[in-house]
């Protein structure tokens, strides 16, 4: 099954609708009592007062107690006024049967609404305790509520919904992130009767500098002394909580806190704002020179890739990419030179020669002088801030042709660090960056198992059913060598239609406008609806007829570069308007009665059912499926519509577990990247100093290859001219 980045689902989801899920005590974050050293996590913690509508809270579970009865005045107010955080509790139990009528619904979505709070008004502290909890899982003990927290299980784990542990780490990531300024602020929740006191809740803003803790009620020092893990399994950059408080320790959670330099001066570059006193802002014709040196024709070919920089070419395995026959003309890069792809280096198609090779003349090689360290700037090049640059400097016909040209690209402007320090943010950011490669390619691996997991599921259910005492039959196919007795083996041209789009992007006179359901986004997810963002593209009166997408649609990819993509499904599961099937897509329409839709599409999702295509599919350098070996391809299918129901219905029940865990995986990864990038633009531009971080030692089997702008368009095939 192919692999999607989708958005992990919120928290704010029913307890139905969660999972139990098992901790390890001895990898995770586990807090129990309020006096241990993560205590503070817990919403029993004294020492984080808070601040609603001028009403001065004592504790975050005070005020989430409050929020259980807007319609209530006097007990909030009660609640409010109890001193410690279990008599606020307390107070609440008598009153919980007329709780909000939504309680259920809308508790998790207050619980979080109170972390928020929490942190904005408690920055410093709360901050560097939600920190200090790396990157491990957050789990609140508990001995009789396993909705928020997790109970002990007899093997010694800890078992359990473990909700608040979970707003926990999700706060945690938001606060990583490079938007963590917004969290200083926090907005009234969009559901009914938000109130206190029969006021509505306004907008609560960073409360540090009015708030302070109740004289017997200080929050525990967080020595450093404790075992944390090290600099890259944890949070390195403190988003700003470090800065300008004067109270806070030199180390933060055992390791060297990543602070901004002493001093800043104007750069007098608006892109790059403030810089280091000590750093020079240069030219780039003051740090380079172009190398224009050909015949060297012993050399291996180097190609330039938005995803690895500068490589050598594998024409073993890549013989998409066109080789050039007269090498005379190639140019020469000797290690540690930079080469950018002059229509590409907006995106980010820039890098150091890993060794001497040859650059197509279509490129520009730019030998650094003694002073500079090519690996700081091949990082700075691919900067978000540096390509939009990089796109004012360069010159074409129309945007997306435009060029860098050497006489352009050494009049930008660079900051320059010294030469040690340049080498040194180098040395930071390969390092984390090996890390990072390191911790993505696990995550990646699991959802890999996932998807195994899952593809067994499907396998089982559409080619075996549901009943395993079922008697069967055999088929005399070798990839299929048994159905259940009762179930028949068609062929697809039997119980659907088979239609091959023609419709692509192009604008001709006389065609209407129309949304075009693509490749992509077939490939990356099941399901087709009003969400996406389609392309915009035009077609004739015909191709609107016969392509527009219905509910019940399957579409298939029909042809690739890789074979293994061939045969992909998506089911179209709602209404769409003007949306029509595009190009490289095979639809199919099922005839209902005989075939439900959701069936179809979790037989084409089936590793046998796929194989066929696979074996079907022929090509050189493109792979394709003619409409006939579509047609052609067999297909188990249940005798009655309603059994075909039956296994949707389990496949679905299943599965969503999976989902559920590859969503979150996708989100961490996405996270992950994002944290990534944001550190470089930090480090190489000045705002974050590391010349004191200690580099821990790592393996030398993984590269930094993760630094490709988020945002990048898909890299095409490179051809050398």
């Amino acid at each position: 099954m192919k692999e999607r980045s989708i958005l992990m689902t919120s928290t704010s989801e029913t307890p139905q609708n969660n999972q139990f899920r098992t901790y390890n005590r001895e990898s995770s974050i586990v807090f129990l009592k309020t006096k241990e050293r993560f205590g503070g996590l817990s919403n029993m913690a004294p020492g984080f007062p808070l601040q609603v509508n001028g009403v001065r809270i004592r504790t975050s579970e005070a005020l989430y107690q409050a929020c259980r009865f807007p319609h209530m005045p006097d007990v909030q107010r009660l609640i409010i006024n109890e001193r410690s955080p279990m008599t606020a509790k307390m107070r609440s139990k008598p009153y919980r049967k007329v709780s909000r009528s939504d309680w259920n619904a809308v508790r998790v979505k207050i619980m979080r609404w109170s972390l928020r709070v929490k942190l904005a008004q408690n920055w410093s502290e709360f901050g560097r305790l939600l920190l200090a909890t790396g990157d491990r899982p957050i789990v609140e003990q508990s001995r009789k509520d396993d909705f928020w927290g997790a109970k002990v299980a007899e093997n010694g784990t800890l078992v359990g919904m473990n909700v608040l542990g979970r707003l926990l780490m999700e706060l945690r990531e938001l606060l990583k992130s490079g938007e963590a300024d917004q969290l200083h602020t926090v907005e009234p929740l969009t559901i009914p009767e938000f109130l206190l006191f029969e006021q509505p809740i306004q907008s609560i803003g960073h409360a540090d500098e009015f708030i302070r803790p109740d004289g017997d009620a200080v929050p525990e020092d967080y020595p450093d002394h404790a075992p944390q893990p090290s600099l890259f399994d944890q949070q390195v950059a403190t988003n700003g909580l470090e800065g300008g408080q004067g109270n806070h320790p030199d180390r933060f959670a055992g390791s060297k806190v990543i602070k901004p330099y002493p001093a800043y001066r104007d750069s007098r570059s608006p892109w790059l704002g403030d810089v280091p006193e000590h750093w020079d802002v240069r030219r780039n014709g003051r740090l380079f020179a172009q190398r224009n040196e050909t015949g060297f024709d012993e050399l291996p070919i180097l190609e330039v890739s938005l995803r690895t920089g500068v490589r050598v070419r594998d024409f073993e395995n890549g013989s998409r990419k066109q080789q050039m026959t007269d090498r005379s003309k190639y140019k020469r890069a000797a290690k540690g030179d930079i080469a950018y792809n002059m229509m590409r280096m907006w995106q980010g198609a820039v890098g150091v020669a890993p060794e001497d090779g040859l650059i197509s003349p279509a490129y520009v090689v730019a030998r650094p002088f003694p002073e500079v360290e090519p690996r700081y700037y091949a990082y700075l090049f691919r900067t978000k801030s540096y390509m939009r640059e990089v796109n004012k400097y360069s010159r074409g016909i129309v945007s997306d042709r435009n060029r860098l040209y050497w006489d352009d690209f050494k009049q930008m402007p660079s900051p320059f660090p010294p030469t040690k320090e340049q080498a040194r943010i180098a040395d930071f950011l390969d390092v984390h960056g090996k890390h990072t490669t390191r911790l993505i390619r696990n995550k990646r691996r699991l959802i890999a198992l996932l998807n195994e997991q899952k593809q067994g599921i499907i396998n089982r259910a559409v080619t075996r059913g549901l009943d395993p005492t079922a008697p069967m039959k055999p088929t005399g196919i070798d990839w299929m060598s048994e159905v259940p007795a009762h179930w028949e083996v068609k062929s697809l041209k039997q119980v659907c239609s088979v239609q091959f789009s023609n419709v692509d992007k192009h604008s001709l006179a006389g065609e209407k406008p129309v949304l075009l359901c693509n490749y992509t986004d077939v490939y990356k997810n099941d399901f087709i609806g009003s969400t996406l963002d389609f392309m915009a593209a035009t077609a004739t009166d015909g191709e609107i007829a016969r392509f527009s997408l219905k509910p019940g649609d399957v579409m298939i990819t029909k042809d690739s570069e890789a074979w293994d993509d061939i045969g992909v499904p998506a089911l179209v599961h709602e209404p769409l308007e003007r949306v029509l099937c595009g190009y490289h897509l095979a639809l199919l329409r099922s005839k209902q009665e005989m075939l439900t839709p959701e069936f179809l599409f979790y037989a084409f999702s089936a590793t046998s059912i796929m194989q066929q295509l696979h074996v079907a599919a022929s090509g050189v350098t493109r792979y394709g499926l003619s409409k006939l070996s579509i047609k052609n391809t067999l297909l188990p299918i249940p005798d009655t519509v309603a059994e075909q129901q039956s296994i949707v219905e389990q496949i679905v029940k299943q599965t969503a577990p999976i989902d559920k865990a590859k969503k979150r995986i996708d989100q961490e990864i996405t996270l992950i990247q994002e944290y990534r990038q944001r550190l470089i633009v930090d480090v190489v531009t000045g705002k974050l100093d590391v010349r004191g971080v200690d580099l821990p030692e790592v393996d030398d089997d993984t590269a930094a290859t993760l630094d490709t702008p988020l945002d990048a368009a898909p890299e095409p095939a490179e051809v050398s001219v």
